[in-house]
């Protein structure tokens, strides 16, 4: 092996590299990016987990036990009717509703009846209604609880406290956290290959001229974008319809809602992932260039959709980033319907969002084709 003739390679790719600026750019960025948000995501526990509270006690012990819950990780909320309590955490607002009966402070402490004469306290229980689709945040509030009551029973020498636990989705109440999990694989894997398949199938057609020819007869611009998304929803919906099969019959996931209503919404993932790629398509020359831009779409959408840890939990600063991606509103959503039976009534917010990111982004792409021309 001749070193001079190595080391004039590596120099010439050195120069190369120096002369391409996006190139260096993407590769000192990327692994950046990558690093700092595995950092955040990763090493946050959940936080600011929105609970409400119902005080009922007519003493001091249920105010001292609120006192002695972790305020960072409960987001604690006051309401004096527990019915409208859980009527919000059934409909998604809330995490839980944790109700002190009115007998709490009395029933928690010894019962002195006269000199040398006293009763061991009866014992409580604090009820409990909570939402378990998100298994992570379902703990923090249990473990934050269970703490809580550890705390009071050391000052105030009082019974320990016992907690009778409701289902706001009784059907979800086991749910694993595979049940949750699979919904956010399902979107990453359609919104990733929709992606790389337009953008590569797009920057293709540009440099080998095919798009050029194209836009020399009558078709316009938006005929081409529509056209493609036509073509890719279509083969989304067969992905779709494998991806939940796999998920059902190999996994055994929990359905509590309609699959079809849950198909609808990977079908506008694969919409917006599709116009993501011809947007940026516009910015690479050849398909070298394409791959490159990749990492600053699977990082986000693989880390701050709530694939792995819940968009409550992420850093404040992190959380606009996360719902400025369409998969955070798909994951959302299909968990939603698949894990507590939400139909269309319920995820309609979803629905209209993704599709509102498939116009605007289908206009980006539009004006950013005729540019290009």
């Amino acid at each position: 092996m001749n070193i001079g003739r190595t080391l004039a390679i590596a120099r010439k790719q050195f120069l190369s590299v120096r002369h391409d600026p996006r190139t260096l750019a993407l590769m000192l960025l990327a692994p950046v990016m990558a690093m700092l948000i595995f950092g955040f995501v990763f090493g946050t526990k959940p936080e600011h987990v929105p609970v409400l509270v119902v005080n009922g006690d007519s003493g001091k012990l249920a105010q001292q036990f609120i006192d002695n819950i972790d305020h960072t990780t409960l987001n604690i909320q006051n309401s004096t009717d527990a019915n409208d309590a859980k009527n919000q955490v059934t409909d998604g607002k809330k995490t839980a509703a944790i109700i002190f009966p009115s007998d709490f402070s009395e029933n928690t402490q010894p019962q002195i009846l006269g000199p040398g004469k006293v009763l061991p306290p009866k014992g409580t229980k604090v009820q409990i209604f909570i939402d378990t689709t998100d298994e992570q945040l379902a703990a923090a509030v249990t473990q934050s609880l269970a703490e809580a009551g550890q705390k009071l029973v050391s000052k105030q020498n009082a019974s320990p406290v016992t907690f009778q636990t409701d289902y706001a989705f009784p059907k979800a109440k086991d749910a694993r956290y595979l049940d949750y999990f699979v919904a956010g694989i399902m979107v990453f894997a359609i919104t990733v290959f929709t992606t790389l398949l337009t953008l590569l199938a797009f920057v293709g057609e540009r440099s080998s001229g095919t798009l050029d020819r194209l836009k020399s007869t009558p078709v316009t611009e938006a005929e081409i974008v529509i056209g493609y998304e036509l073509a890719f929803g279509a083969i989304a919906a067969i992905q779709g319809i494998l991806l939940l099969a796999v998920a059902y019959f190999v996994y055994h996931i929990l359905v509590v809602g309609s699959v079809f209503l849950a198909g609808l919404l990977i079908i506008l993932t694969a919409i917006d992932a599709q116009v993501i790629g011809v947007l940026i398509s516009a910015a690479a020359k050849r398909e070298s260039q394409a791959v490159q831009f990749l990492p600053f779409i699977i990082f986000p959408v693989f880390l701050l959709s709530g694939i792995f840890v819940p968009v409550q939990s992420l850093p404040n600063w992190l959380k606009p980033f996360s719902y400025i991606l369409p998969p955070t509103w798909s994951i959302d959503g299909i968990r939603d319907v698949l894990l507590r039976g939400w139909s269309i009534s319920y995820v309609w917010p979803h629905v209209l969002i993704l599709l509102g990111f498939a116009i605007v982004l289908s206009v980006l792409a539009v004006l950013g084709l005729k540019r290009k021309e």
